[in-house]
């Protein structure tokens, strides 16, 4: 995210100012409204100023321009803040974790460009340009909270809101899909994640997938979590902003912290699934090709309108889960990307004089459509055919190549 351009009447500074602790020993955080994101959350507050100064601490101990906003109804205001003197960096000896590497990472040594880390005698180097990457555990002091103070010229009463983002705080959708039930459903889900030190509470929450967010080091808090609190949070509706679909709810969200929550949001009943199995084959191809699996879902109703990582279950007691991602694509139909497969495959038998046989074989229990796209290059032409056809299961077809004077053919035998 781009830092905020913010043009007002008033100043906005930054100022080394005394910090006033957040008082935050058992007392939730309440905010106006939450912005869920992927990449965390803004947490959006309002307050009416009286005085000339006025302290907002905040539960959080580092802040940008970026990272936050506000606005008055009388914008001739000061806002400045101080961030906390906390422990802003590693030592050697530091514990540490890195984003796609397994466990935890003790630094054995560092300088301005480079760490050393260790792990069971295994050493590997992290440079500047990953640690974003990084993150580690420090200890958390609630003295050491950051606070804003609001100077207006004098006594009046000035209604501000602020908000600031915490990466800490996200949501992510997800799609989970059996497609072997007698009546699949394609099922969306909300997982909503705090990781913040402190309990959030608002009057609703939205979620939209944004593109562009702070992305930063994360000092992750060592304490507790609140164990005899649970999560609390209202099933969204969908709905559009700006050019985003979003999913929002208008009842109160409690989310305890260092506490996660999956949350049902839509459940569609599909109608179809088509099994689709792609080739690319050219007049040289001479191995055995895999097809590339791609699973068609119809509905009646309208699909969600937000894409997501998608659990296709199997449990079949030999494999788990396959992993894809879902798309919107129209209005009640899109198509699945599940990778390549052996259960379809491709193969070629040369015949001479320019022709070819092309088998198809289907391992599936269930029939499947084939898909092929063909092409002949060289340097004097360039030919294209292509071909769909249903391969019944724990069948083959086969089909005749033929590349003549004037363009390529393909049928099936």
């Amino acid at each position: 995210m781009k830092p905020l351009s913010v043009c007002r009447t008033g100043l906005l500074s930054v100022a080394l100012l005394s910090a006033t602790p957040w008082a935050v020993a058992l007392e939730p955080v309440t905010a106006d409204w939450l912005y869920l994101t992927g990449n965390g959350s803004w947490v959006a507050r309002s307050v009416t100023l009286r005085q000339d100064e006025t302290p907002l601490p905040l539960p959080i101990d580092q802040l940008s321009s970026g990272t936050f906003w506000w606005s008055a109804a009388d914008p001739d205001l000061r806002v400045s803040w101080r961030s906390a003197d906390t422990v802003s960096w590693v030592s050697e000896g530091s514990l540490v974790q890195v984003t796609g590497w397994p466990g935890s990472w003790t630094v054995v040594s560092l300088s301005d460009d480079v760490l050393i880390l260790s792990q069971a005698g295994v050493r590997r180097s992290l440079p500047k340009s990953a640690w974003d990457r990084l993150s580690w555990v420090v200890g958390q002091n609630q003295e050491e909270s950051l606070s804003l103070h609001v100077h207006q010229p004098d006594d009046r009463t000035n209604d501000l809101a602020y908000a600031w983002f915490d990466d800490l705080v996200s949501a992510e959708i997800r799609y989970s899909l059996d497609y072997r039930a007698e009546t699949p459903v394609l099922m969306q889900q909300l997982v909503v994640h705090n990781d913040a030190v402190y309990d959030l509470v608002a009057p609703g929450y939205s979620y939209a997938q944004s593109r562009e967010q702070p992305v930063m080091m994360m000092a992750r808090d060592a304490m507790a979590a609140s164990t005899a609190e649970r999560a609390d949070i209202g099933r969204p509706q969908a709905g559009d902003s700006s050019g985003q679909a979003t999913l929002s709810s208008d009842q109160t969200i409690r989310m305890p912290a260092n506490s996660h929550a999956w949350i049902p949001v839509d459940q569609v009943a599909l109608n179809r699934i088509d099994h689709q199995y792609r080739f690319n084959w050219s007049t040289r191809q001479q191995d055995s090709l895999p097809g590339q699996w791609h699973m068609t879902l119809s509905a009646d109703e309208a699909l969600p309108g937000i894409a997501g990582p998608l659990q296709v279950a199997v449990w079949d007691q030999q494999v788990a889960l396959l992993e894809t991602h879902y798309q919107p694509e129209q209005e009640t139909q899109t198509t699945l990307s599940l990778g390549s497969s052996d259960m379809v495959t491709l193969g070629t038998e040369s015949l001479g004089g320019q022709q070819w046989e092309l088998i198809v074989t289907n391992r599936n229990s269930f029939e499947v459509e084939a898909v092929l796209d063909l092409s002949h290059w060289d340097q004097d032409r360039n030919d294209q055919a292509g071909i769909s056809l249903p391969v019944p299961a724990n069948s083959s077809v086969r089909l005749q190549v033929r590349l003549g004077s004037n363009q390529l053919t393909v049928r099936p035998l």
